[in-house]
């Protein structure tokens, strides 16, 4: 009995000595990893971090650096913590910041640290802002950089050179090789032109991982623009560092709710990159791009609109001069505008934006054919001045409803010059076919159209058979008014063409009267 006893408090006894032994083991590994992170920072040379490299970053981007403090941590990852950084300009511009960061991070690899080299695994910059100035020549305040290094930094033979840079006074080394992993938060971008107001990008967040010019390497960007959900990218980077090219692999773009394959390169990065970049997508809903265009000024923002198109755009050029080009083709498209109208939009347009001087409006270029079926005029002054009209005419209440629809309504047109040249347009419904063309200013739309308004051979026999309707009959015997419509879009004026009246060859007194007649209909109210 006792023996049975005694074995089992053995088993127990060594048990126990085990989870003893281990306890201790782990405490003592816990208590030399914090003395590491207490003692270890001081057997690291700063001073040899600052003296080696500082001048030699100064050197590569021939810009001033300054740095508040320069401070080594063990923990959670043994890194280099430069606060407060700033690069000043060229020395063209030395009193201005090119790039400035409330922390720089160079993450390290502890192993070369302990011999007392600077081994970087990855670069964090903490609310970096860059600042992207457009010179008259139409280069940017980054070109020279491009030209100089860029080249001669990325080839794997200089990375070599880069690897082990100048030794220090004491004769020791400590090479710094070039991260494969970047990592971008909350960074700012102001771009800067005497031409033009300036633009700033806030929120930018961006991720490299393993970069090599051996394989394609993933990428995540994102950004905040005002009037935009945060945009993103995503997908994998090719870098082909023989032809200093960047190729998008698998690239996805979203922005406002939409999703969109983007392809393309970034080329000539040895000098001024230049862009091709294109999307295609058929079948996506109008809706997030209509959304899009209204944050630039492009479409007006009370306007509904929902409905399947196809889409393509392209972003092409040099970085001093790009141009972006959209083509539309609407598919049967809802439209509901509280300027202009309702109805269904088929058609195609295509727009093209080069970036330089001036406004938007102003250098916009483009052309389209839209038809829009089964709709109505939604602005309601001048509604009411048709309202009027077809009343004087003897229309019933249906027929002067009908003159506010339409079944057909189509419109040609040209952009340029801040203006969009309608070179065709026609309205047909049941009560008349209207006729016309003009122009529409693309910044705050002012109209100036001169129309002909056909009323139906039904309407024309009960508009009446004085003398002065017998000069606007046509050989049809449709009554044919002249009307020019001029002003804002939210109300504009419509008086008769009186141009085109005295084409006519209509009578003085009969001219006069019918003027009358018709500024009492088209009085603006």
């Amino acid at each position: 009995m006792s023996e049975a006893v005694t074995r089992p408090s053995l088993a127990m006894r060594s048990r126990s000595c085990k989870i003893k032994k281990t306890a201790w083991i782990g405490l003592a590994i816990l208590a030399i990893l914090f003395v590491a992170v207490l003692v270890v920072p001081h057997f690291i040379d700063l001073a040899l971090f600052k003296r080696t490299y500082l001048p030699s970053i100064e050197e590569t981007l021939n810009r001033r650096v300054d740095v508040e403090k320069v401070r080594l941590s063990l923990f959670p990852m043994p890194s280099i913590r430069l606060s407060e950084l700033k690069v000043f300009d060229s020395q063209l511009a030395t009193d201005r910041i090119f790039f400035s960061a409330h922390q720089m991070q160079l993450r390290l690899r502890f192993w070369p640290l302990l011999k007392g080299r600077f081994e970087v695994s990855e670069l964090v910059l903490d609310r970096p802002i860059f600042n992207f100035a457009k010179h008259p020549d139409g280069t940017f305040n980054y070109s020279d950089i491009a030209r100089k290094q860029i080249s001669a930094g990325t080839r794997p033979e200089t990375r070599k050179r880069a690897d082990a840079p100048k030794a220090a006074s004491d004769g020791t080394t400590a090479p710094l090789l070039i991260p494969g992993n970047l990592t971008i938060q909350e960074g700012q971008l102001n771009l800067i032109s005497k031409e033009e107001l300036p633009i700033t990008i806030k929120g930018i967040d961006l991720s490299l991982r393993n970069f090599s010019a051996e394989a394609p390497f993933p990428f995540r960007a994102s950004f905040s623009y005002p009037g935009l959900k945060t945009v993103s990218l995503t997908g994998e980077f090719d870098y082909q560092d023989d032809k200093a090219l960047l190729e998008l692999k698998d690239s996805r773009l979203k922005i406002h709710d939409l999703t969109l394959p983007l392809q393309g390169n970034i080329s000539n990065l040895t000098s001024t990159p230049r862009l091709n970049l294109s999307t295609r997508a058929q079948e996506i809903d109008a809706k997030p791009i209509f959304q899009i265009l209204a944050v630039f000024g492009l479409a007006p923002r009370d306007t509904e609109v929902s409905g399947p198109m196809d889409l393509q755009m392209n972003v092409t050029g040099p970085s001093t001069s790009l141009v972006t080009q959209v083509h539309g083709l609407f598919k049967d498209v809802k439209i509901h505008g509280k300027r202009a109208l309702r109805g269904t939009l088929r058609g195609e347009t295509s727009i093209r934006l080069p970036m330089g001087g001036g406004s938007t409006g102003k250098r916009l270029q483009g052309n389209g054919k839209l038809v829009a079926r089964d709709g109505e005029l939604t602005n309601v002054n001048l509604i009411k001045k048709i309202e009027r009209v077809t009343g004087m005419i003897g229309l019933s209440k249906d027929e002067r409803r009908q003159a506010t629809t339409f079944q057909k309504m189509e419109a040609d047109f040209i952009i340029g010059g801040g203006f969009a040249e309608f070179t065709r347009l026609r309205l047909i419904n049941p009560q008349m076919e209207v006729t016309g063309d003009g122009t529409m200013t693309i910044e705050r739309p002012t109209l100036n159209v001169a129309i002909s308004t056909a009323l139906s051979p039904q309407a024309s026999t009960r508009a009446g058979r004085g003398r002065v309707t017998t000069f606007f009959k046509d050989s049809n015997g449709r009554i044919v008014v002249p009307l020019r419509v001029v002003g804002p879009v939210e109300n504009p004026s419509v008086d008769l063409d009186t141009r085109k009246i005295a084409e006519t060859g209509l009578p003085r007194n009969a001219e006069k009267g019918f003027s009358s007649f018709f500024k009492q209909l088209f009085r603006s109210r």
